[in-house]
């Protein structure tokens, strides 16, 4: 009779794909933050080792890229979705807006202040994966142009860019730190503005339509 030792009866080692890592870390940063969140717990939560883990991603910057990768990636086909969803270019535009502000200070906070505080660089290697974001910007303020929405003598590389630094001046600037404002009458007062800015007398209709108070 065969002499069956311990380890023959010892469990397999836990079998999960890389995507599957990826949704499991990408959940748990999104939800706890970039800094709470720690190799040790991915490992517990998925079963692998953290050796594994290292040979996978290098180390914990490389697995919180490749989240940043997947998340950008998700959120670039649910603001293109958003855009094919809206009516006009305006409303394309003025819900790009409210939808990353909501992602950034109502449902992912910390996980974005975290980003912003510790990981400015890695956001901004991350330029190729948010090209689809700019190139959505692009071609909505340059259809709007054609449709009578956007003043047609702006430029559109140049309102980008603009919107872009507003935004970040809030995200990650100590400029309106001192104001005591929500970051939300902070985007009233800065990108919103931009974008009536950008209006002509018929896409300024169309902004009241969508926000009076504007």
């Amino acid at each position: 009779m065969e002499n069956i030792t311990p380890d023959k009866f010892s469990m397999p080692e836990t079998e999960i794909s890389k995507a599957e890592i990826l949704d499991i870390a990408l959940s748990e940063f999104l939800k706890s933050g970039t800094q709470s969140f720690t190799i040790q717990e991915l490992t517990d939560l998925t079963g692998i080792s953290s050796k594994t883990v290292y040979k996978l991603f290098g180390d914990k910057m490389g697995l919180l890229k490749a989240c940043l990768e997947k998340h950008y990636g998700e959120m670039m086909v649910d603001l293109r979705l958003l855009g094919e969803a809206a009516t006009d270019e305006v409303e394309a535009l003025f819900g790009l807006l409210n939808r990353v502000s909501q992602l950034e200070f109502e449902i992912n906070p910390k996980f974005y202040s975290d980003l912003n505080k510790f990981y400015p660089q890695l956001q901004d290697d991350l330029k190729n994966t948010l090209r689809g974001i700019e190139q959505f910007f692009l071609d909505t303020i340059e259809s709007g142009k054609q449709q009578g929405f956007f003043v047609s003598t702006i430029n559109n590389e140049v309102s980008f860019i603009a919107m872009q630094h507003l935004y970040s001046g809030i995200t990650r600037g100590q400029i309106y730190r001192g104001l005591g404002l929500p970051n939300q009458k902070l985007i009233a007062n800065t990108s919103m503005i931009y974008l009536r800015g950008m209006c002509s007398a018929k896409g300024l209709e169309r902004l009241e339509q969508l926000n009076p108070t504007l």
